[in-house]
């Protein structure tokens, strides 16, 4: 520009002197200066601008790349088992169409055995009490009869314990008077109430889980007895299971819940509900996918109260956090808050 303004100066001094001729020249030279001085200005700004939009669109892309980038989630077997994880195979299964309803455990009527006196008596010797285990043929007391005077024992009918003593020292009995209560604890029933719309659908030998919310283990077995009947007061049914109480952890009187399978139905993939996991309102399992456990979407089928059928999201033979999957979802959600709090 400085050199531009020079000559115009130059031109004005030499206009009085010069003539028109010489003076067209220079004019179409400063014309074309300030052309290309114009064009080289546009390209500065255009190259500017074109430098801009590149940084722009590589940030957009960083932050694409960024958003989109999933955790690697690498934990080993054998930490995750620390941490009280459990690893299975998919496989095939079945799925039980269950129903669960209240019953109580129950003495086994069939091994109860009352103790009574042969004729009317007085007691004059006691020799068991509530809670004592007996034999067969254990002597429980002492009675002399009333008329004759003669001294008879009364002896236990079963191996048991006596649940009941019904008599003291002194006392008269008659012969149809209780004097004792022996019951074999070994075995229990447990009696299942059947709503009606139970009742048409529960047969004889059907599974059955029995549970208590305080109490034992629970025990998986099968219907021993339907009855016939329905109760004409409460109009429900009954199922029993006769249970099998070797150690005594059963007792009578215990509330239960009996769950009934009605049916059965089987499932290309089944896994554990422990190995569903809840990810933002979406059903989730972690699968092991290229060394690292892959959260996928899982779609729910059936169910029961242990298990689910897998639609969709797990393929048989594949290996999958069947429990403990709290633990990688606690590491994704750390690490999907920490991406973030960088950003």
């Amino acid at each position: 520009m400085n050199k531009l303004q020079n000559y115009l100066m130059g031109r004005l001094l030499l206009a009085a002197m010069a003539s028109q001729s010489t003076i067209a020249a220079p004019s179409d030279q400063a014309a074309h200066t300030e052309e290309g001085a114009q064009h080289a200005n546009e390209k500065q700004h255009s190259e500017a601008d074109h430098t801009e939009d590149e940084s722009d669109r590589a940030e957009e892309v960083g932050h694409e790349d960024h958003e989109e980038e999933e955790p690697d989630l690498t934990f080993s077997v054998e930490l995750l088992r620390d941490f009280g994880g459990e690893i299975a195979t998919a496989e095939a299964g079945v799925i039980r169409q269950q129903v669960s309803l209240p019953g109580e455990v129950k003495l086994n009527e069939e091994a109860v055995a009352h103790i009574t006196p042969r004729f009317a008596a007085k007691i004059v010797e006691v020799q068991a009490k509530t809670g004592d285990r007996v034999k067969a043929g254990d002597v429980l007391a002492v009675a002399e009869s009333s008329e004759t005077l003669s001294r008879f024992q009364l002896k236990s009918l079963i191996d048991g314990v006596v649940i009941k003593r019904h008599v003291t020292l002194g006392e008269h009995l008659a012969p149809d008077d209780i004097a004792f209560t022996v019951a074999n604890l070994s075995t229990l029933w447990v009696d299942i109430a059947l709503y009606p719309k139970q009742v048409p659908l529960v047969e004889t030998g059907q599974p059955v889980r029995i549970t208590t919310s305080h109490g034992p283990a629970p025990v998986e077995t099968r219907l021993n007895y339907v009855a016939p009947l329905v109760d004409e007061g409460t109009r429900t049914g009954l199922a029993r299971v006769f249970l099998a109480n070797p150690d005594n952890d059963w007792k009578p009187g215990m509330f239960i819940e009996g769950q009934i399978t009605l049916g059965e139905f089987p499932a290309a993939v089944v896994a554990p509900r422990t190995a569903v996991i809840d990810l933002e309102g979406q059903p989730t399992i972690f699968v092991q996918h290229d060394g690292s456990w892959e959260p996928r979407p899982a779609k729910l089928g059936r169910g029961d109260s242990d298990s689910v059928e897998i639609l969709a999201g797990l393929d048989a033979g594949e290996r999958y956090v069947a429990k403990g999957g709290f633990v990688l979802k606690a590491q994704l959600q750390k690490s999907e808050f920490e991406s973030g709090h960088n950003h």
